[in-house]
């Protein structure tokens, strides 16, 4: 059911935008539109080695060459009524095909025919059915139980380069796929956003491996059938900074604040205008967030949408569901997910959470073994908001 329900969308995508037809080659969007199904082998890059074809009416076809073309059917689109357009890998391309044998105003996630409608496809891959968010709660979990096991195993003296292979390690223990795998020790915490860990070159005439000595933060995103989870944690091992505690407890008021304000309703415009007030208010520079993204909603993507200055996407745009019934025959209620990630000097906060169709959220990457921060102390009140402070 789940397959119909992505392909109901898919098919309202369509209509609304009076297109006839949409090719899919993108991962994200492959899995969007199937459940979760695969289509990579290369994993370096956004496309996958096959693709999807969708028409308006609700058609659905395997389009690739005959190399993916009986592992994608057997293991990836069986029982799920497809149809098959093939190619010899030296003969053609998917778009080629589309092209010889459909009609119509055909688009594409990869601007391979027509229009390219990747950021228009956003809302479809970040609208969840009750069947998702499950997956979520079950994801959420399996992140979880990685973090923690790379967090328990880090000790000074520690290389980035194997907390980080510990990270992907245990995220491929409990099958999930690891493509974001940062890792800061120290001082890059302070000067890099997105760090990379460090690793030697081959020749050993580049930049050195950094070891930690006194605290580290370790960034993960974590992916299963198509759907993402986003979770960062630090440990100390050493003396930290004395400016680290607070202004780490300060920024996870910043991510409270955010969780609170993404409502049914809303646009992650209205989400990032409580942002830059909630730096300034909670002592950052006001301009703090010019220095990284601040996150957004997730689901098939990393982020399917970051928050931004007058960012209109909607948060739960209720009119889905009746589009869906109205083409498929389908009834079904959609939720979305989230991951925000305020950032500060030396610090940073990030848990991925969802939000159900009744506006309930729930985080997926609770860490309860680690110590909670003092919310309430931060924002002077209440907050049903929960975060993890750092490991020791």
């Amino acid at each position: 059911m789940l397959f119909q329900t992505r392909i109901g969308l898919v098919q309202a995508f369509l209509r609304a935008n009076k297109y006839d037809g949409v090719l899919l080659s993108r991962a994200d969007n492959f899995a969007m539109a199937t459940g979760g199904k695969r289509n990579w082998v290369w994993t370096a890059g956004d496309l996958g080695a096959n693709s999807l074809f969708i028409t308006k009416t609700g058609e659905a076809y395997y389009v690739g060459n005959t190399i993916e073309q009986g592992r994608a059917m057997d293991e990836e689109l069986a029982g799920l009524n497809c149809g098959i357009r093939k190619f010899l890998w030296f003969e053609d391309s998917a778009a080629a095909i589309v092209k010889k044998e459909f009609t119509g105003k055909i688009v594409s996630d990869d601007g391979s025919i027509g229009e390219n409608v990747h950021g228009k496809l956003a809302t479809l891959r970040a609208l969840l059915t009750p069947e998702e968010l499950e997956k979520y709660r079950r994801l959420g979990k399996l992140a979880v139980e990685a973090m923690m096991a790379t967090l328990e195993s880090i000790v000074a003296g520690m290389t980035e380069a194997d907390i980080a292979a510990k990270l992907v390690a245990e995220g491929f223990k409990r099958r999930c796929q690891v493509p974001v795998f940062l890792v800061a020790a120290d001082d890059r915490i302070a000067k890099y956003r997105h760090p990379i860990p460090t690793q030697r070159t081959l020749l050993g005439d580049g930049v050195q491996e950094r070891s930690v000595r006194n605290y580290v933060m370790v960034v993960g995103c974590f992916v299963y059938e198509g759907l993402v989870v986003s979770i960062t944690r630090f440990k100390q091992t050493g003396e930290m900074p004395l400016f680290v505690p607070d202004a780490y407890n300060r920024i996870c008021g910043v991510d409270a604040l955010m969780q609170e304000a993404s409502k049914p309703g809303t646009t992650l415009g209205g989400v990032f205008a409580v942002c830059q007030r909630a730096y300034k208010d909670l002592g950052f520079p006001e301009n703090e967030w010019h220095n990284h993204h601040q996150g957004g909603a997730t689901g098939y993507a990393g982020r399917t949408v970051k928050g931004a200055p007058g960012e209109t996407f909607p948060i739960l745009d209720g009119t889905w569901e009746k589009r869906v019934k109205d083409v498929a025959d389908i009834k079904t209620q959609f939720g979305m997910a989230f991951a925000w990630n305020p950032s500060a000097v030396g610090v940073k906060s990030e848990d991925t959470f969802i939000l159900l169709p009744d506006g309930t959220q729930e985080i997926v990457t609770l860490t309860p073994e680690l110590p909670g921060v003092e919310l309430s102390a931060v924002l002077r009140r209440e907050t049903s908001v929960v975060k993890s402070s750092i490991a020791t």
